[in-house]
């Protein structure tokens, strides 16, 4: 779902492209920054920014390259009209991944555990250094982002199970809010996450919450 914030930010200030982002929490976490080279927006992959970059500070102590994309753009009909041509496409960066590609040997299929293969990619957001007029939307990252990178497995993060999570705790948090109570059975309390799912046909950010919890004592699992 859009958030209405950010989609009517961008229509009231009538840019044509802009960008959702959050602040890093340090130097090498593995999201681009929005950065401007030779006076045009663009994403700066973390795969291609160098360490001395990355790890630049302002005198205040912040990261002097501290907006992490999350990949949440707004785009304008009439801009992608216009940039949606062979001569624009042409003119993209191609971005270097290196990727686990499965392949055959000896007859065998091979899953390697590490990358083995380049494989070369153009990102939606390489369209940015055309627009005439941009946006950077800063918003929380206990709100709005939770990455979801690896699978599942013990100590890893960035995962199904720690986004799922951040969901939880997110919900939780409105139900508290809108003046009600999570209680948490005993068999719940030996698990990390507490399940609280809140539809956004229910809330979208959890507002107009009070009169279903309001005053009420609510034992997970939840869902509203």
């Amino acid at each position: 779902m859009a958030d209405p914030y950010f989609m009517g930010k961008c229509i009231q200030s009538g840019v044509e492209s802009a960008n959702k982002v959050v602040e890093k929490s340090f130097p090498s976490e593995a999201v681009g920054v929005v950065a401007r080279i030779d006076g045009k927006i663009q994403v700066v992959e973390y795969s291609e920014i160098s360490v001395e970059t990355s790890e630049q500070r302002n005198p205040d102590g912040k990261l002097a390259f501290r907006a992490g994309n999350i990949c949440n753009h707004f785009f304008a009909v009439d801009f992608l009209s216009r940039v949606c041509s062979d001569e624009i496409l042409k003119a993209l960066p191609e971005h270097v991944a290196k990727k686990k590609i499965p392949h055959m040997k000896d007859g065998l299929l091979v899953q390697p555990t590490e990358p083995n293969g380049i494989k070369l990619e153009k990102f939606v957001f390489d369209v940015f250094q055309f627009s005439t007029s941009f946006l950077v939307w800063e918003c929380r990252r206990d709100e709005e982002f939770s990455p979801l990178k690896n699978a599942d497995g013990v100590g890893k993060k960035d995962t199904p199970t720690t986004a799922r999570e951040a969901v939880f705790t997110l919900h939780r948090q409105f139900v508290e809010r809108a003046g009600g109570k999570v209680v948490c059975p005993a068999a719940s309390k030996q698990n990390s996450a507490v399940v609280c799912e809140i539809s956004p046909l229910t809330s979208y950010a959890g507002e107009n919450l009070e009169p279903l919890v309001e005053g009420q004592s609510l034992e997970a699992p939840i869902c509203l």
